[in-house]
């Protein structure tokens, strides 16, 4: 017991420990409130049209692919180093191309959604599918411009607590507004609308808190001397390294989409549902990683800059920490679903159940990947992560197509378990191996 005391006193006397339960507190707060409207909300739609806004959500996200958080994580590790230096004209520099770039990919993700109710109606036979995403889309544009600079300010500054806050207030909002307007009557319009108007109110609360970083810290300028750098900016610094940060991040986002997006293409919109809740319940145990891997994206660039021989060993002490954990998630995650979703969502949503079960080698797995990102960006590897993930994708893509057409369900259970697989463990040995020379 003296000894276990001993341990808990030094892992509270590490600051990396002490942000991950900090932000690991504020995960669960907004998963628990993400989770919880998102079963009133299930409940209130009932599969078909739950199943018609899980369709939207996930053509939504593939259609966001250039705004999702590749740059930010690019973003992260650049301003990682700059800040460490403590380097303002850079942190200036590195600041403006994000917003920069973050119009550009904005404008181009605004043309592509002018084709999202055709595509919605070749592949699903509803046009409206199309309009709701576009809807989701116009919520995301908004809510990239600032809120991720933010979010990164508050870490770089150690300001974990409000980092977290932010992120639960991001959920909270959004989906509390698309709860209000469903239980209006709006259907899955309403649950649409609800992100795009939560999405104005994160936005006017970033910039309150920019104002508060700005004013605490001179490194970092004024929103009014970002937008006034947009046209001297020259993005060809930086984009080499962000774009293929980008595109290996965005391959993560695909992994996610893609599932939901296939599945519809072969199963029913009822069923469809039944798979988002059986997904999405595992992975919603799973986000209890996600603060670690954000917490790297800073941490692993440091590290090389400080101290480069502690990289490969505490690479791969937090890669099996992770699975460990994600192991326990899964087990709690399959132990508990029969009582959750019978209790929660309704005797309407029981198929669900074995689906979750059908996971267990998916999840267990899963915290292998969590230090991956981070570790490809630190050590500039991220063009071979690309290389893998296509690949996979290239070859996954038609066999999950195969398998979901003559199994169903089980066919995308079984399609999500060996894309990930596969690409956690390819990427995980040839990282291991290759910091050992670094």
């Amino acid at each position: 017991m003296f000894g276990l005391k001993e341990k808990i006193q030094y892992l509270y006397q590490h600051s990396f420990v002490r942000n991950v339960a900090t932000l690991q507190a504020g995960s669960f707060m907004g998963n628990f409130i993400q989770a919880g409207i998102g079963v009133v909300i299930a409940r209130i739609l009932q599969p078909e049209l739950f199943g018609v806004y899980s369709l939207a959500f996930g053509l939504a996200s593939l259609i966001c692919i250039l705004l999702s958080s590749g740059i930010q994580d690019a973003v992260s590790a650049l301003l990682g180093a700059a800040y460490a230096r403590k380097d303002r004209e850079e942190v200036i520099e590195i600041l403006s191309f994000t917003v920069k770039i973050t119009v550009i990919l904005a404008l181009i993700t605004l043309m592509a959604t002018i084709f999202l109710p055709n595509i919605a109606g070749y592949f699903y036979h509803n046009r409206s599918i199309g309009y709701y995403a576009g809807i989701m889309v116009a919520a995301s544009i908004l809510s990239t411009l600032l809120f991720s600079l933010t979010t990164i300010a508050l870490q770089l500054t150690g300001k974990i607590i409000k980092m977290s806050a932010l992120i639960v207030s991001d959920q909270a909002i959004r989906y509390g507004f698309s709860l209000l307007f469903v239980f209006m009557g709006l259907g899955v319009w309403g649950a649409s609308l609800g992100h795009f108007f939560g999405a104005i109110i994160i936005f006017i609360i970033s910039v309150i808190l920019w104002g508060q970083i700005r004013r605490g810290y001179e490194i970092f300028p004024s929103l009014i001397k970002i937008i006034g750098n947009l046209w001297q900016i020259n993005i060809k610094k930086h984009l080499g390294f962000s774009l293929w940060v980008a595109v290996d991040r965005n391959m993560g986002s695909l992994y996610m989409a893609l599932p939901i997006i296939l599945t519809g293409i072969y199963v029913p919109v009822k069923d469809v549902s039944y798979f988002r809740l059986a997904f999405g319940y595992v992975n919603l145990a799973l986000s209890m990683l996600g603060p670690v891997s954000i917490l790297l994206n800073v941490e692993f660039p440091k590290m090389i800059v400080e101290d480069g021989k502690k990289l490969a060993r505490n690479f791969v002490k937090v890669s099996l920490v992770s699975m460990f954990l994600s192991c326990l998630l899964t087990v709690t995650a399959i132990v508990t679903a029969p009582f959750i979703f019978k209790i929660l969502y309704g005797a309407s949503y029981v198929p669900s159940i074995k689906y979750v079960s059908g996971l267990l080698v998916y999840g267990a797995l899963f915290g292998l990947g969590v230090g991956l990102g981070p570790m490809w960006r630190a050590i500039n590897r991220v063009k071979v992560s690309i290389v893998i993930n296509f690949v996979i994708l290239g070859a996954g893509i038609p066999l999950g197509l195969w398998l979901i057409k003559n199994y169903g369900l089980w066919g995308s259970v079984t399609m999500v378990t060996i894309w990930f697989t596969i690409s956690h463990l390819i990427s995980f040995g040839y990282l291991a191996k290759k910091l050992q020379k670094v």
